[in-house]
């Protein structure tokens, strides 16, 4: 293994230090099997030092010219010691490797041997869940300071290349290509690393925080903050944000850009010789969810073709029917993964203040029931009616939440279908689907387009009654409430969420979308009732959630 090793020189009265780095030669090459042909390539990085960030310049008390000095952020100028070597790519993740993982393309520019961009810090963390457990490996985002090292490769100038960077260096604004281009165009740095000026913005896995002083082993930056970093610049940056120091900020780890890429890190097995096993798609955790899929607001057409994409990918329908015995099939819509905006703006008509609006992303998808369950598919799995009045097609009511785990749990045993409620969550995305509105229909409710008070009928009328929504749902809004399968009732989350359950503890269960008993207000997309798990009432209903 060889390692990095310096010169300290001492210029004077200044004090400046600087590390003369030796010849530096690629490290060995770890190649990873993405199948179809599609590689992933991991380069050794050998330990040692460095300094990290930039040095001030040398002011000339005597002198009238002005000095450009580093940003303060690049302050202090610091000692880094990396005790252990670390894999980096190659490459920045590409296009082809991300859809191989994800089965989507986020990216704004389309090419499989592009970058992928249009992702985001989360986005880049969902990546290496999934690819860690398609090959029980240890990907991860770089370090900062694990990124300029491995940058730097053991140069102390401006860039990997000396301090100027021209046209055939790197992809930068003055190149004046305008978008990202295949990775490796450019010839790589000393370390065997392509694109790491310029092309994509590349994410880090760190807080942004100031430049620790002094000598430090192996930092990570802080353990918590507000923004997340970017290293490298872009072809939409100019040079100067290109060098190896610089720091970009001020970005959530939610934010999305075509500019913004990513490359992988992985700890390094020091036995080397074990061999990486080809990863195989399983559909199951594929995750679409971000770039130009679902990311709310979006339109019904585009609903429908992320739909029968996804089903693709998983190989199934868009729209299935289980089979419930005598005939009966339960109709079950695949809803795609995505992000909202759960909850209410503040300028909503008649809002509460439970409905706080924060974004939400479901990293996976999931089928819900395209009616709510009618009595005689209840009756089918329970062997009893338990709403007063009669109708076969007419949604069951008098139902507790209790009373839908009894029901899930007999039906899961008679047909291993993995049923369940959906989560608070889940039901306002599958409601909203896509809209921003009050409702999925618009601003404005009327009685023709949901069963609600102002209807006067004053009783639950038959499933899909009503005109669906653009994830072909119906009654939504209004005929029946539904139970939601969120553990307890509680306040929303101070920020962003994933896959939000609700707590773990409560009193009360939440139930959604109205009945033919409410109010306007009551049918809103983001109206929260609650009440306890065991209580029933001639309202009360359900649908059904369900894992691929």
């Amino acid at each position: 293994m060889k390692r990095v090793l310096g010169i300290v020189v001492a210029f004077g009265l200044i004090g400046a230090l600087t590390v003369m780095a030796q010849e530096v030669k690629p490290g060995k090459v770890d190649v990873v099997d993405f199948g179809e042909g599609v590689k992933l390539e991991m380069v050794l990085i050998p330990a040692g030092k460095f300094m990290m960030g930039s040095k001030k310049n040398p002011v000339d008390p005597f002198s009238k010219i002005k000095v450009e000095q580093p940003l303060a952020n690049e302050l202090p100028q610091h000692e880094v010691t990396f005790a252990k070597p670390f894999y980096m790519g190659k490459y920045e993740v590409t296009q082809e490797q991300w859809f191989r993982i994800m089965g989507t393309n986020p990216s704004y520019n389309k090419g499989a041997k592009l970058p992928v961009t249009d992702i985001s810090w989360d986005d880049c963390k969902i990546f290496i869940k999934i690819l860690n457990a398609k090959t029980s490996d240890r990907y991860r985002l770089p370090t900062e300071a694990e990124w300029e090292y491995a940058c730097r490769a053991g140069t102390t100038t401006r860039y990997s290349f000396g301090d100027n960077l021209t046209k055939s260096d790197a992809n930068s604004y003055d190149s004046t290509i305008k978008a990202p281009v295949v990775v490796g165009s450019y010839k790589p740095n000393a370390f065997g690393l392509y694109d790491m000026h310029g092309n994509v913005w590349e994410w880090c896995n760190d807080w942004y925080g100031p430049l620790q002083g002094g000598e430090v082993t192996n930092p990570k930056g802080p353990d918590n903050g507000t923004y997340r970093v970017l290293r490298g610049g872009s072809f939409y940056n100019y040079v100067s944000d290109a060098r190896s120091s610089y720091r970009s900020l001020h970005y959530a780890p939610s934010t999305h850009y075509y500019s913004y890429g990513f490359r992988l890190a992985r700890t390094a097995d020091i036995k080397d010789a074990i061999a990486h096993p080809v990863i195989k798609t399983d559909p199951s955790v594929i995750i679409p969810v971000t770039g130009n899929l679902l990311v709310a607001p979006f339109t019904e057409s585009k609903a429908k073709e992320v739909q029968i994409e996804v089903a693709k990918i998983l190989k199934k329908e868009v729209e299935e029917k289980a089979d419930l015995g005598k005939g009966l099939k339960l109709d079950l819509v695949l809803i795609p993964a995505g992000k909202f905006m759960m909850g209410s703006p503040a300028d909503e008509k008649s809002r509460n203040g439970d409905e706080k609006q924060h974004e939400v992303t479901l990293t996976k998808p999931f089928y819900m029931g395209k009616y709510e369950i009618t009595r005689e598919q209840y009756e089918s799995v329970m062997g009893n009616n338990p709403t007063d009045t009669k109708g076969t097609k007419l949604p069951v009511t008098d139902v507790s939440w209790n009373d839908c785990q009894e029901f899930i749990k007999k039906l899961n045993t008679s047909t291993k279908g993995k049923y369940r409620l959906p989560t608070e969550a889940e039901w306002e995305y599958a409601c909203r689907a896509g809209t921003i509105t009050t409702n999925s229909f618009g601003d404005n409710t009327t009685p023709n387009d949901a069963n609600y008070r102002d209807s006067e009928i004053g009783k639950s009328v038959a499933v899909g009654s009503y005109k669906p929504n653009a994830f072909g749902l119906y009654d939504m809004h209004g005929n029946v409430w539904e139970w939601c399968e969120d553990y307890w009732f509680g306040d929303y989350p101070a920020g962003a969420g994933t896959d939000p359950k609700g707590p773990g503890a409560g009193t009360h269960r939440v139930l959604r979308g109205g009945s033919f008993y409410s109010g306007k207000s009551e049918v809103r997309s983001s109206f929260r009732y609650l009440t306890a798990p065991s209580i029933r009432s001639s309202t009360f209903g359900f649908r059904l959630a369900r894992t691929p």
